[in-house]
């Protein structure tokens, strides 16, 4: 029995164009006006989900965010906000002051993103006003010490030929309280330590009384691993990496064939037959 669905984004519910297709948008829909609960669990920020929530869906929902940093609720209402300490924040900076990698600070709805190689947009999607430009790692610390600017994930970015060079950097941070997880193939996230979309998920099961088994969690990274694993029906998209494909309890299509809506309206067929 399914009661509750959870989506990551990039790679997941949006196609190679960051949009949703009208498919998954449609079957989305069904199930919420079915009573099922839904989710967007997505690495981004909330202004960003928020704008798949008004602009596509249309529907109510929670937004886990920021890898499950901040989550809220379909009221409206914040039930868990989980930044970086200060401190934390400011040794990884210090750590990787002169190494030149590109370096992302996420707040709330606001990142800031300090390149040597002068490319400012995320991952993710281009320029905005909330893509914020730091002229040094100096910047950055700076915004880290104001007490009004909470650093819920800090993003470390590398060009292919550095990635070894990225990830024994990120080795020497695995001493402090802090969760890295892997988004993209040069890309990798850190929030604080026990902070993950599983355990977002597992604070609105307790809320909800929705037990985790009748969770569908759909993912396609590393970020997603734990959710699709610890779901009852963790499903993996057809273009996920091997490990997430390991763990699932089903693949469906790949993000550019609406795999989110064949396995959504697959489910919503068989629950009707009962």
């Amino acid at each position: 029995m399914i009661e509750f669905i959870g989506t990551d984004l990039d790679g997941t519910l949006l196609n190679s164009y960051s949009r949703i297709s009208s498919k998954n948008v449609q079957a989305i829909r069904n199930a919420v006006n079915s009573g099922i609960e839904f989710a967007i669990c997505s690495g981004r920020t909330l202004h960003s989900v928020n704008k798949y929530f008004e602009n596509d869906l249309k529907v109510p929902g929670y937004r886990v965010v920021l890898n499950g940093a901040v989550v809220v609720d379909p009221q409206g209402k914040k039930v868990i906000d989980q930044p970086l300490d200060h401190a934390v924040v400011a040794e990884m900076l210090k750590r990787s002051e002169f190494s030149k990698f590109k370096v992302v600070l996420d707040g709330l709805n606001d990142v800031h993103i300090y390149d040597p190689n002068h490319s400012w947009t995320t991952y993710f999607e281009g320029m905005s006003r909330h893509h914020i430009k730091a002229r040094s790692m100096g910047d950055l610390q700076k915004m880290n010490d104001k007490a009004d600017f909470n650093v819920y994930k800090v993003c470390f970015s590398c060009q292919p030929s550095r990635l070894k060079e990225l990830q024994k950097k990120l080795e020497s941070f695995t001493s402090l309280p802090v969760t890295i997880s892997r988004s993209g193939s040069y890309y990798f996230e850190i929030n604080r330590q026990d902070v993950t979309k599983l355990s977002a998920l597992q604070k609105i099961s307790g809320d909800t009384g929705i037990p985790m088994q009748h969770f569908m969690c759909f993912g396609d990274y590393g970020n997603d691993l734990d959710m699709v694993k610890e779901a009852g029906y963790g499903v993996a998209m057809d273009n996920a990496i091997d490990s997430v494909k390991g763990a699932a309890w089903k693949i469906t299509g790949t993000n550019n064939q609406d795999g989110v809506a064949t396995m959504i309206n697959q489910i919503l067929e068989d629950s009707s037959k009962l």
